[in-house]
């Protein structure tokens, strides 16, 4: 019986390791803001992480994270939606629901404004919580004799995730001691990408934009906003409701991440939500995911963030009193990074676009204050495991990385060896030298 129980608490395990995947027949009021896809904000880890094998205590962590909740990082952004719906309001052409929808538009402009691009004040709770949940997991880390070693990218809203996190570890550390900057020299692991994938990546283009097509449908939108069918598709002598369309997605997918007091979500119904997230997705998925599209090789342009994260913790297990290395950054680093980590099938490849979305979804990847954290556990007789952290839930690796098994021949999940963690990755980093090596 207890062989039983046990197989059943692994098997729960196993799936409560992989995020929800939502398909368009299972969209509701509750996971909507999902559908945000790479704006999502970050919501609070729920599920418990599991204790170390007895003998391991935790000695350090290497993380990276996007910034936090942002303000659209264009003042057109509120600007271009805005001024169509105002020319048509003077017009005569909304309906009551078109003026509707044009107050609310009014009000989120409002609260943007000067701000575009500005971390909100959500995204930086966003990063003291994060760092709030590092100190109370793992004190040991937060300690007299460690170093916090940070880095951010020279983005405005980048910086100021850094300094919420920072902030926050002080106020609870009082006397650590920090190593923190902001500077282009960090770029190359921190934001640069391998120049040689820019040509792969451009492979994509025409499956996208034809995917994007199929995915378009602003007919029935158009028919609520204005009533006047013909005036969107001849107002300033060209057809802008396509350009309406995604423009009130991004503002109704963004809202969430500030407090403007009005929503947009009833604008859409939901397969038009679906459609709109689906685009969103793809962009992500066809820039940075594994997909014989652009020849599965576009992940590999952040092997720099890789071989900082191994270095980084080489040093860290030969002692450099390191308690943690954090990086703060941007989405497109974050994108392919996940790829290249093919964390929790992050790693997915297919050409089929129709059917991407049904594995890799930017909400459960590198959303607003997105981050993964890798940390590091030894034994006394220095024996190094390592969990990964995906957006702060437990994540796993293909199944060819073995789970760590102890003398006894006892498997913990979702616990890794070190030195085999490293072989995985360090293949990869090999690989594609090797790559850009035969193909010039």
């Amino acid at each position: 019986m207890r062989r039983i129980a046990t197989t059943v608490v692994i098997s729960f395990m196993a799936l409560s390791l992989q995020a929800e995947i939502i398909t368009k027949d299972r969209i509701n009021e509750s996971n909507i803001d999902k559908l945000a896809g790479s704006l999502y904000q970050y919501e609070a880890p729920t599920a418990p992480l599991t204790p170390a094998p007895k003998g391991f205590k935790p000695f350090y962590l290497t993380h990276f994270g996007r910034h936090g909740s942002r303000f659209l990082d264009n003042a057109s952004n509120y600007d271009r939606p805005y001024n169509i719906l105002k020319e048509a309001d003077e017009a005569g052409k909304l309906t009551e629901f078109g003026k509707d929808v044009l107050r609310r538009v009014a009000i989120i402009r409002d609260e943007a404004m000067d701000r575009a691009g500005d971390l909100t004040p959500k995204g930086m709770q966003q990063h003291r919580d994060i760092a709030q949940r590092m100190v109370e997991n793992y004190p040991q880390l937060f300690t007299r004799d460690k170093t916090i070693v940070a880095r951010s990218t020279t983005s405005h809203r980048v910086l100021v995730s850094e300094y919420s996190a920072l902030m926050q570890i002080i106020r609870m550390r009082p006397y650590i001691k920090l190593d923190y900057n902001s500077s282009n020299y960090d770029e190359p692991y921190m934001y640069t990408e391998d120049k040689a994938v820019s040509s792969h990546k451009r492979k994509a283009s025409a499956a996208v934009s034809e995917f994007n097509k199929r995915h378009t449908h602003p007919e029935r939108l158009m028919s609520v906003l204005f009533n006047d069918p013909e005036y969107i598709t001849n107002a300033s002598g060209r057809d802008q409701s396509g350009t309406l369309y995604s423009a009130l997605y991004d503002l109704a997918a963004n809202a969430q991440g500030s407090d403007p007091g009005v929503d947009l979500n009833d604008v859409f119904t939901y397969d038009e939500w679906y459609d709109l997230f689906l685009m969103n997705n793809m962009r992500w998925y066809s820039q940075g995911g594994n997909t014989p599209l652009t020849d599965n090789v576009v992940q590999y342009g952040h092997c720099a963030t890789l071989q900082n994260f191994i270095d980084c913790a080489d040093a860290a297990i030969a002692g450099n009193n390191v308690g943690a290395n954090l990086r703060y950054g941007h989405e497109v680093t974050l994108m392919s990074f996940f790829s290249l980590l093919d964390l929790n099938d992050s790693g997915y490849s297919t050409d089929d676009l129709e059917d991407v979305a049904n594995h890799w979804a930017a909400y459960n990847i590198a959303h607003m204050g997105g981050n993964v954290q890798w940390i590091f556990f030894r034994d006394r007789k220095g024996n190094v495991i390592v969990r990964f952290l995906l957006n702060e839930e437990e994540a796993t690796l293909p199944d060819s990385v073995p789970f760590y098994t102890d003398a006894r021949g006892r498997e913990h999940r979702p616990f890794y060896n070190w030195t085999d963690v490293r072989k995985f990755y360090m293949d990869k980093i090999e690989f594609w030298e090797e790559y850009k090596a035969s193909n010039p």
